[in-house]
């Protein structure tokens, strides 16, 4: 095998710096990153580039290197219920003006728990915390040293219809952040026909091509060029480019901006090593392109799609050479898990916040108008209330979670633009087509929704091209067919294996009994779904004891009693969608639970098992084992209500529903993952799961296919009727 060939990339960079203090903080009780930031006057972000360790959370009596420019320190106020800013101006002995100028964000109003900068601490005359007097072996190991670009001078640009803050940027070569630093109310208005900004004009760049220290990443890398961050890079993307990890990448820049804002410059190998061992996954296989070959015929060799081939040789988006190394299956399409952690470990990612660059998210639900002013949120929720169409009703539940969660993480110190765009009824790809051409949707970060699978396909299929991640939020279906598809919930296949692992961990002395409908007449079927888990609880438990189903789907006691063990428990599964028979079964193991230690299973708690005809008494007498994607907490009460449905109970005077809960789990999980990563595809490769009010969320990538939630529970009935997780 020839070895693999190499790219190579020339960019320029300007090498400006300047000296940077710092101050050393002790971390007390009750203090996180942001807090810590706001007294200040810093960036989490900022903080978190000088102690990485602070990433994965702080400590009580912790030393932080804290970057400081004006030497100044801020009383911190965090809101309560019934605060305002002008109630705090008095409390504070300050203004209101005063408060609004530390803090912009507030004049769009103030939320409980949000954390304010209320005043000037006033300096003590013999503390200096600077580096200059202060021996501590964090800030001893700082190099104070950061890149700027030298402002030359202003010019005045006028917008034009049409015009965007992305597309201005891009004709005069900076960032939008650029253009925000300098017309602050950008931050939080949008531009107009007519504005007239200031644009930096910054002095010319400098060619300088650049070495790596010896002792640096060691034999992997060599030399290194410039590279200017373009539209949809992160640090994930261009580390895994260069065959690099991200700590890697930090390592080459250690004083990169963490908003990695486009047009910033960087510094990337231009030569790397990587060992083929560590290149090659067993799976696949290196493969020399050959003359006169073209992508199409190896796409027709591999029976693999362009945006797997593209996937695994992003190179190849330079064009395709003779000679060229690709990396391939080894037997045409395959269909593993490309990322897949284990579910045990839980993952604060509260904690781990690092990315606070504005979140840009766009909201796609079926509410059914023609026009939406989500603005006037109780006159929309009044006319939806009238509406009796049951996506309606769920997409307003589901939008109230959307916009408690979006409240919560402004907390946490993001900042969020949403957008909500309603997609009308389900099978409206026409609509939605149009949706997504009349607005800026390559821009965003994320598009959570629509509802139906057939809508949500239809925005993965035109947001493909943009590589921007789409969520489904309630459909279990799969999608194979794009990469940038994200399924919330478990499949019915993953909640199977959930129960069947779980009951194999622990079989070893049980008496396994399976009892699976047959069809409903003689000779009639069984059907796929029962014949499928059948044949898996038996590949699974092969001693297992079969009881023997009549016609109709009932069992006769003398039957079942040849099955059940006294000298042992008896794990029983029963799988069916037949509420007699759910019926008829449950009834006969109650009899026998003072006689025989029963307990009962199945792989999917068909609604059947709601029925009334089946009893609950006799599922808690059974302790029924189920599988389930939520909580499934229906009746809160003071001991199990959660801060989130206690703050929904006093604002809607209800428990909220399981739409809603959903919607803040989701959006509220996708909001931290953007706030601890790069992007949600480097969230994904974070090992753990992330748990809230009722759901949890582990993504698994499949190699040609998008990724997939499999983190779920397993219910018990309990005594008295209650509903236990127990894993």
């Amino acid at each position: 095998m020839k070895k693999v060939l190499l790219f190579f990339f020339m960019i320029f960079i300007a090498n400006l710096g300047f000296s940077q203090q710092y101050k050393s903080h002790k971390v007390v009780q009750g203090e996180n990153v942001y807090r810590i930031a706001k007294r200040y006057n810093t960036t989490p972000e900022a903080i978190y580039k000088i102690n990485p360790t602070a990433k994965e959370g702080i400590k009580e009596g912790q030393i932080l290197a804290i970057p400081v420019t004006d030497d100044q320190e801020y009383n911190i106020h965090t809101v309560e219920e019934g605060d305002t800013v002008y109630s705090l101006a008095k409390k504070y002995d300050t203004t209101p003006e005063a408060i609004y100028n530390l803090n912009p964000d507030a004049v769009n109003g103030i939320n409980l728990g949000q954390i304010l900068r209320v005043s000037a601490l006033k300096k003590q005359e013999e503390t200096n915390t600077s580096t200059e007097n202060v021996s501590d072996p964090v800030l001893d190991s700082i190099k104070p040293l950061e890149e700027i670009r030298q402002i030359v001078r202003f010019k005045t640009h006028k917008v034009r219809r049409k015009e965007t803050l992305y597309g201005i940027a891009q004709k005069y070569d900076i960032t939008v952040d650029d253009i925000k630093k300098h017309n602050k109310r950008l931050y939080s208005e949008q531009i107009r026909k007519r504005d007239k900004i200031r644009i930096p004009i910054y002095a010319e760049k400098v060619v300088e091509e650049t070495k790596v220290p010896k002792d640096s990443l060691s034999s992997r890398v060599s030399t290194t060029t410039k590279y200017t961050v373009k539209p949809k890079d992160t640090r994930y993307s261009i580390a895994r480019r260069h065959g690099i990890t991200v700590g890697e990448l930090n390592q080459l820049n250690p004083e990169m901006d963490p908003n990695f804002p486009i047009g910033m410059e960087i510094i990337v190998p231009t030569t790397i090593f990587v060992p083929l061992e560590e290149m090659i996954d067993p799976e696949f296989e290196l493969y020399e392109v050959q003359p006169k070959e073209t992508i199409y015929s190896i796409l027709k060799r591999t029976e693999i799609s362009s945006d797997s081939l593209f996937k695994m040789n992003p190179y190849l988006r330079d064009g395709l050479k003779a000679g060229m190394v690709l990396t391939l299956p080894k037997k045409g399409p395959i269909d593993s898990l490309a990322i897949d952690f284990p579910e045990k470990k839980i993952v604060p990612l509260e904690n781990m916040l690092s990315n606070f660059k504005t979140k840009k998210v766009a909201v796609m639900l079926p509410f059914g108008l023609d026009t939406l002013d989500l603005e006037a949120r109780q006159q929309t929720e009044e006319f939806l209330k009238t509406r009796k169409a049951r996506g309606t009703r769920v997409a307003l539940d589901f939008y109230k979670g959307v916009q408690m969660a979006v409240d919560s993480a402004k907390t946490r110190g993001l900042s969020i633009d949403m957008t909500v765009y309603d997609t009308q009824r389900n099978r409206n790809t026409a609509h939605i087509k149009r949706l997504i051409e009349q607005n800026n949707f390559d821009e965003l970060d994320v598009v959570i929704g629509p509802l139906y699978q057939t809508n949500v396909e239809a925005v993965a299929a035109e947001l493909k091209k943009y590589e921007t991640p789409v969520f489904s939020p309630i459909s279990n279906r799969e999608s194979k067919l794009y990469s940038n598809f994200f399924q919330t919930i478990p499949t019915d296949e993953m909640l199977q294996d959930k129960l069947i692992n779980y009951v194999a961990q622990d079989s070893t002395d049980k008496n396994i009994v399976i009892i699976v409908q047959q069809g409903k007449k003689k000779g009639e079927e069984m059907k796929p779904k029962h014949k499928e888990i059948k044949e898996k609880l038996l590949a699974k438990f092969p001693d297992a004891k079969i009881s023997r189903i009549e016609e109709g789907n009932y069992v006769y006691e003398v039957h079942l009693k040849k099955v059940l063990a006294k000298n042992k428990p008896n794990w029983v599964f029963l799988e069916s969608d037949d509420v007699a028979m759910i019926s008829n079964v449950t009834t006969l193991l109650n009899a026998k639970v003072e006689s025989h230690q029963i307990t009962l299973f199945t792989t999917n708690k068909e609604k059947a098992f709601d029925d009334d005809s089946v009893k609950n008494e006799y599922l808690s007498n059974l302790h029924l084992h189920y599988p389930s994607i939520d909580k499934e907490f229906d009746n809160y009460d003071e001991e199990t209500m959660t801060p989130f449905v206690a703050r929904y109970k006093k604002e809607y005077g209800t428990i909220p529903s399981k739409y809603t809960v959903r919607g803040f789990d989701i959006t509220y999980d996708i909001l931290m993952r953007l706030g601890s990563a790069d992007d949600l595809y480097h969230s994904a490769t974070f090992e753990g799961t992330t748990e809230y009010v009722e759901n949890k969320f582990n993504y698994a990538k499949k190699l040609l296919g998008g990724y997939y939630n499999k983190a779920s529970y397993i219910i018990k009935f309990d005594d008295e009727l209650k509903l236990t997780v127990i894993e």
